[in-house]
């Protein structure tokens, strides 16, 4: 009876020990990446955020390009998109769109209001 009860001990503190790796395992990597599971298959986990090389687009303009913004109103930020660059503006209300520009004739093709 005893050797089974000192068995009994061991095994538990052997399972003890290694939960206890595995909870601090657990935490590190968790740290190191937020959707880190133990147990998970590969389709569960988002895919990583792509990072793409900047897009460069030819331009075969000179001069100036006016796109008629309002007054008061402010370029936020410039995206390429096939082979179109997006235009955002800034503040909200009448600033609020995002203009679609063909880079080629430098022409605004479009608007995109909220």
């Amino acid at each position: 009876m005893q050797a089974f009860l000192k068995t009994l001990v061991i095994g538990m503190g052997l399972a003890i020990a290694a939960g206890m790796g595995l909870l601090i395992y657990g935490f590190v990597k968790t740290t190191e990446d937020p959707n880190w599971r133990l147990f998970s298959k590969s389709e569960d986990r988002p895919a990583a955020p792509a990072v793409s090389a900047p897009v460069v687009l030819p331009l075969a303009l000179e001069g100036d390009i006016v796109l008629n913004l309002p007054k008061g109103c402010e370029i936020r930020d410039v995206r390429p998109a096939g082979g179109k660059l997006l235009v955002l503006t800034q503040p909200a209300g009448v600033c609020g769109q995002v203009l679609v520009v063909d880079p080629q004739s430098g022409r605004v093709t479009g608007r995109l209001l909220p």
